[in-house]
């Protein structure tokens, strides 16, 4: 019976691998890096793949990738030669092969499912093959037999777990050195997160916290876009530097995915506000020559900002994902704005029939990249009509399509427009910044300005200078 169990391991059960969702995979990772392989690596082991000659080239993909090496056929292919590993994947037709073969990436999450699952079955033969041979060997220790059988099929239900549990003590030492960090800022008067750019909002909130999503909802035109990238404005403009104890320049580095305005619109917002001119005279081209000059210092300073902008539309929840993942990688993002939540789709078939489940998908991905980068993610979204019927002012229950973007959120601010009086000044407009949910502090209204013109929202406490980042 030994022999016979010894044998069956070695029989290869077609419905136990896929050779073709691994060729996918690894054409993906060849063609698509920078899309693809953290995602893979990430979630695959050499292990995972069944053909000796998928898991050498699995190896060498993931340690040129470590190395910093431009991943693409002739980066591998050079390796192969220098490691003399061509033979063990029989030659270089095997690369010819995978990157002619048709993978989208759109499909990643469902190869790496099937290589996984398969993994797993393959685990659950050899150690059932392991138990009946356990039985017949063992046959007088029924103990011995059950223990051996629970620890093996343990160690493989184990693999489909995440690694997401420590133990409290080991996490204690890191809570004090937060509180101490909490404290040493507020003895300086420094904020522990990112700063908002308005004094009200930073005494709530401390500033932007890293793995947190917030929220920032309005109705349309209200100007979400407006105070996304005054956000931005505040962030890239100058960074507080714990080891030196000073504020450096320029700042915290800002991602913008952008999915219903070009780059070049928002550049053109972005100077606007930064140099305080008139949005409408630069699109009309009625700037005066001394402010025109000036745009251009201001444009050629700011090249040194860490400021990003994906401006890609019609974007799935897992696109918008790896962007934000190489993003990170490539440039150290600090901060991420995502304008705006419901232009985002999601391609999973039940996201297809119900609309609300697709927002679900989507609020759900967004906090888990946020967690993912340990950053924090701004993410503006519309409120429905329902409060325009009443002209009320807006709530929680107002947000659009799902309640579970409030359920998600960390933070979520509502934007309101206030009325104005009769032959008021429209170039400041009054607004209020209703901070509706907080999940780790209070709730408050703050009084805001919009500076129309140069399409930036402005604190009317003028505090900046007393917090240091003005």
């Amino acid at each position: 019976m030994k022999k016979k169990a010894e044998d069956s391991t070695l029989d290869p059960i077609p419905s136990l691998f896929s050779g073709e969702a691994e060729k996918a995979i690894l054409g993906l990772m060849l063609t698509n890096p920078e899309l693809v392989i953290d995602q893979v690596i990430e979630r695959l082991t050499t292990d995972d793949f069944y053909v000796p000659a998928h898991r050498v080239l699995f190896d060498v993909i993931k340690d040129l990738h470590f190395r910093n090496i431009v991943i693409d056929l002739t980066t591998v292919h050079q390796y192969l030669v220098d490691h003399h590993l061509e033979e063990k994947i029989g030659g270089p037709s095997l690369l010819a092969d995978l990157i002619a073969a048709f993978a989208t990436h759109l499909n990643l999450e469902a190869y790496i499912k099937i290589i996984k699952d398969k993994s797993i079955l393959r685990k659950l033969h050899s150690a059932a093959l392991n138990i009946v041979q356990n039985i017949y060997e063992h046959s007088h220790s029924v103990t011995q037999v059950l223990d051996q059988a629970e620890k093996r099929i343990f160690e493989i239900t184990d693999l489909t777990i995440s690694r997401s549990m420590v133990k409290a003590a080991a996490e204690m030492q890191k809570a004090i050195d937060l509180i101490e960090c909490f404290h040493n800022h507020k003895r300086k008067g420094r904020l522990f997160g990112i700063p908002t750019g308005f004094h009200q909002l930073d005494q709530i909130t401390t500033g932007w916290q890293n793995g947190d999503m917030i929220v920032l909802a309005a109705r349309p035109g209200v100007g979400k876009t407006a105070l996304g990238l005054t956000f931005a404005c505040k962030a890239l403009k100058e960074r507080y530097d714990q080891d030196k104890d000073l504020w450096i320049k320029p700042g915290y580095a800002v991602g913008f995915f952008s999915l219903e305005m070009t780059a070049v619109q928002i550049m053109l917002r972005f100077l606007a506000s930064i140099g305080s001119e008139s949005l409408q005279k630069i699109r009309r081209g009625e700037l005066e020559a001394s402010s025109l000059e000036k745009l251009k210092r201001l444009a050629e300073d700011a090249k040194d900002w860490p400021f990003y902008i994906d401006d890609s539309s019609d974007l799935t929840i897992h696109q918008l994902r790896a962007k934000a993942r190489r993003m990170k990688n490539q440039f150290g993002i600090d901060l991420i704005i995502i304008d705006y939540l419901q232009l985002l789709h999601s391609d999973s078939e039940q996201a297809k029939e119900n609309r609300q489940v697709e927002i679900s998908e989507i609020s759900r991905g967004i906090k888990a990249l946020a967690k993912e980068l340990n950053i924090p993610i701004i993410v503006l979204s519309q409120l429905n009509r329902r409060m325009e019927e009443g002209k009320s002012e807006p709530a929680l229950h107002h947000l659009r399509e799902s309640g579970a973007i409030e359920q998600d959120a960390d933070v979520v601010l509502l934007l309101h427009k206030l009325e104005t009086e009769p032959g008021a000044d429209l170039s400041k407009i009054p607004y209020v910044i209703h901070v509706a949910k907080q999940r780790n502090g209070p709730t408050d209204k703050i009084d805001i300005l919009f500076n129309s013109p140069y399409t930036r929202f402005d604190d009317p406490l003028k505090h900046e200078a007393e917090m240091s980042y003005a």
